[in-house]
């Protein structure tokens, strides 16, 4: 594909590293230094992005992506704009502040963007993913991210006590929002009619939002199970701690958001139902002693200031906290905070970057996963509009193969859905597909 980035930064410039060998890329940066020593063979444009002869000039109206990545949201949404009205582009823009990706996810096609890359709640998600204890839900053997982080598959074991087992799916109304598709069931897995009933020592196979999957998780846990309440500090409320609380306000966390600004932290105490909210420098050890910050059970150090971030990082294993993730933004930091033997370091611009690379090398077929045994596969597809599953309702396309398949959930104008039989399927739409056949007889036909 021919693919335009705009902004040669360290976003930029690890997208287009990842996807020079495949495909034809041009870079704008206004920035002509920042050009210079590109590696590859990549046709680069001085100039500003918002500037319509700059655009062409570095071939537009050739492109089939644009990817806007400059360090300015406002920027970025404009060259997406800007992109949409020159050419007929697939348009990408990254983005750090929340109020963009909020108005883009309620309004089809807002700003002229296709796919709005929001920083804070990627990372959140990724922060979420590595700190939340599997003791705070019933475990999760097997997990699988598909559709850009917008459905999960998750296989959860029913251990004695849980309330699931005797009772049919057709029973599980509460859990609507999800689709329980596949049973292993003495080595052997089975696509499950609504009749099917648990036992103890099913591993179930659940697809469904990441929230709604793991809300099921802490659903059926074993009453059995010893309850736990596990602490989780936040130091630091800006978007990225703001966001990680937001996802786990559901969840048997105890959360508590350290925040220096008065005003940021009145706004955390009015958005946030679950989290505490505390107004306290955390470069103070005075506060960790007093807050008793070096006996929780995690630790997200999440300022906007790497340097706060070091310094926080560095009193927390002085204080042999157990469980600590830092999250670092410049470059020029990542050797120190790599040096820190924390648990985890996160990157918001590597995951960011990660992202839009997913995005485009899954534009239509992507993130195969075998099922164990060989017993089958899960996959996602993008319809176009040759697609022969084009119109046809769920139940059409799942009963037009030979092979056994379920649709698991589908992803339609950026939300998760899960789809019943007479839902119909649309251009565009994000298909997950479970078979016990072949991925690729199905996506052949499709």
């Amino acid at each position: 594909m021919t693919i335009l980035i705009v902004g040669a930064g360290q976003v930029g410039m690890s997208v287009m590293e990842a996807l020079s060998d495949d495909h034809e890329i041009s870079m704008i940066d206004r920035n002509a230094s920042s050009l210079d020593h590109i590696p590859f063979e990549v046709n680069v444009s001085a100039g500003n992005g918002l500037e319509e002869e700059v655009l062409k000039s570095a071939g537009i109206e050739e492109a089939e992506i644009v990817i806007a990545t400059t360090s300015e949201d406002h920027t970025n949404v404009l060259i997406g704009s800007m992109a949409k009205l020159l050419t007929d582009c697939f348009t990408i823009a990254r983005v750090s502040d929340p109020s963009f990706a909020n108005i883009w996810d309620t309004r089809e096609g807002a700003f002229g963007i296709d796919a709005m890359i929001d920083r804070s709640k990627l990372t959140a998600r990724q922060i979420t993913e590595l700190l939340w204890f599997q003791s705070t839900r019933q475990e999760s053997i097997n997990e699988e991210m598909y559709c850009h982080g917008k459905v999960k598959m998750s296989e959860f074991k029913l251990e004695s006590g849980s309330d699931l087992i005797g009772k049919k799916i057709k029973q599980t109304n509460k859990y609507s929002e999800l689709n329980i598709v596949g049973i292993f069931r003495n080595s052997d897995f089975m696509l499950v009619p609504k009749d099917t009933s648990f036992e103890e020592g099913d591993r179930i196979t659940v697809f469904g939002s990441p929230q709604k999957v793991d809300d099921f998780g802490i659903s059926i846990a074993s009453t059995e199970m010893e309850p736990v309440q596990d602490t989780f500090d936040i130091l630091g409320g800006g978007d990225i701690g703001y966001q990680t609380a937001l996802l786990l306000e559901n969840t048997p966390l105890s959360i508590r958001i350290f925040e220096e600004d008065p005003d940021r932290a009145q706004f955390l105490s009015e958005h946030l139902s679950q989290a505490m909210v505390l107004q306290a420098d955390i470069t103070e050890r005075t506060v960790w002693e007093e807050e008793n910050i070096p006996e929780s059970d995690m630790l997200l150090v999440s300022t906007g200031d790497d340097a706060t971030n070091v310094l926080a990082t560095l009193i927390g294993k002085d204080y042999e906290s157990p469980r600590v993730v830092s999250v670092g933004h410049e470059h020029q930091y990542l050797s120190l905070f790599e040096s820190l033997d924390v648990t985890r370091v996160v990157h918001p611009r590597e995951v960011v970057a990660s992202s839009i690379i997913n995005y485009i090398q899954d534009s239509y077929i992507g993130n195969v996963t075998e099922l164990e045994h060989e017993s089958g596969a899960v996959f996602e597809i993008k319809i176009d509009a040759e697609s022969q599953a084009l119109d046809n309702t769920v139940e059409e396309l799942e009963k037009s193969f030979d092979q056994p398949l379920v649709v698991g959930a589908m992803v339609r104008q950026n939300h998760s859905i899960i789809p019943t039989p007479d839902t119909s399927i649309k251009l565009g739409d994000q298909l997950v597909i479970l078979t016990t056949g072949k991925a690729e007889d199905i996506v052949e036909k499709l």
